[in-house]
């Protein structure tokens, strides 16, 4: 079945059965063949063909989750066979969001590219949700995610704690920093993330529940734009210190603490699936994250 699987999965990625037959190197017929058998041996209809190409049913999304996990697991476990014979050679892959690999992975990387200077790091970013959904499925080894994670098929570590500060240009009142109230942020022009994103929710949820109404005049999906309409003092922003204090450090955006949210800040940890295979690399990669990252007194936990 698992041929019948990874052919069903190449059509949902692919949109069609012709383009799938191309990139499976395999003819037309062939893979109305395979996928046909699939349905016939699972007794339920998977596929509606269009002239837009081809539509899952209500069963072929639920089959469809669950094939791209078993074709995942096949794979890891073709890649566990490559490491024993050649340890190294299959790499690490790690999945986190845009902020964490651009702001806190570096480090890891680079010393994990000393360490192991001919073995291959692949980062995969998303948010919180793919991340996990990536980790489960088996496309990556380790994740890092800024929201909190209970799976019982996931172990999770927390890291550190990133606060969250207000980002706003140059130079500071009187040339001193000093902590800023949330009920200031009350009519005041905020330059943010865009709607959906899991820091903007966050944000969103608190400033409701305090009934802080600041105007938003600007949404971006890059932390880099925020920071960049920050210095130019075009509005402030709620932002973590990660991704602010090579700035602040340099002068070019001033980072105010927070009075009234002391609590302020994401939780940043490391998960990584509790059957999974980790070769040494993949098991120093998350050591080195430790030695690294961790600023807390180190904490494990399953899901429930």
């Amino acid at each position: 079945m698992l041929r019948l699987l990874e052919t069903f999965c190449a059509v949902v990625e692919a949109g069609s059965l012709n383009r799938a037959a191309e990139a499976l190197h395999l003819s037309q017929p062939a893979v109305t063949k395979q996928i046909r058998a699939l349905e016939a041996e699972l007794g339920v209809t998977l596929l509606v063909r269009g002239r837009q190409g081809v539509t899952l049913t209500p069963v072929g999304r639920r089959i469809h989750a669950l094939a791209r996990r078993a074709v995942a697991a096949a794979e890891a476990c073709r890649r566990a066979a490559r490491e024993w014979q050649e340890p190294g050679s299959t790499g690490v892959v790690v999945g986190a969001g845009l902020t964490l690999t651009l702001f806190t992975l570096p480090p890891v990387i680079a010393a994990f590219r000393r360490q192991f200077p001919g073995t291959r790091v692949e980062v995969r970013t998303g948010t919180s949700q793919e991340t996990l959904a990536r980790l489960l499925a088996y496309e990556v080894d380790l994740a890092f995610v800024t929201s909190p994670v209970s799976h019982p098929e996931v172990r999770t570590q927390v890291l550190f704690t990133d606060p969250l500060v207000l980002a706003a240009a140059p130079p500071a009142p009187a040339g001193e920093i000093h902590p800023v109230r949330v009920r200031d942020l009350q009519g005041r022009t905020l330059i943010s993330f865009r709607r959906g994103s899991g820091l903007r929710q966050y944000l969103d949820q608190v400033l409701e529940a305090r009934g802080v109404r600041p105007e938003v005049v600007m949404e971006f999906d890059s932390i880099e734009a925020i920071k960049t309409m920050v210095a130019l003092d075009l509005g402030v922003a709620l932002l973590p210190w990660s991704a602010v204090r090579a700035d602040a450090e340099a002068g070019r955006i001033v980072a105010y603490p927070l009075a009234d949210w002391p609590d302020a800040g994401r939780q940043i940890s490391m998960i990584w699936r509790r059957d999974a295979y980790r070769p040494p690399t993949v098991r120093a990669f998350q050591t080195l994250a430790r030695q690294l990252l961790r600023q807390e007194p180190e904490t494990e936990r399953t899901g429930s």
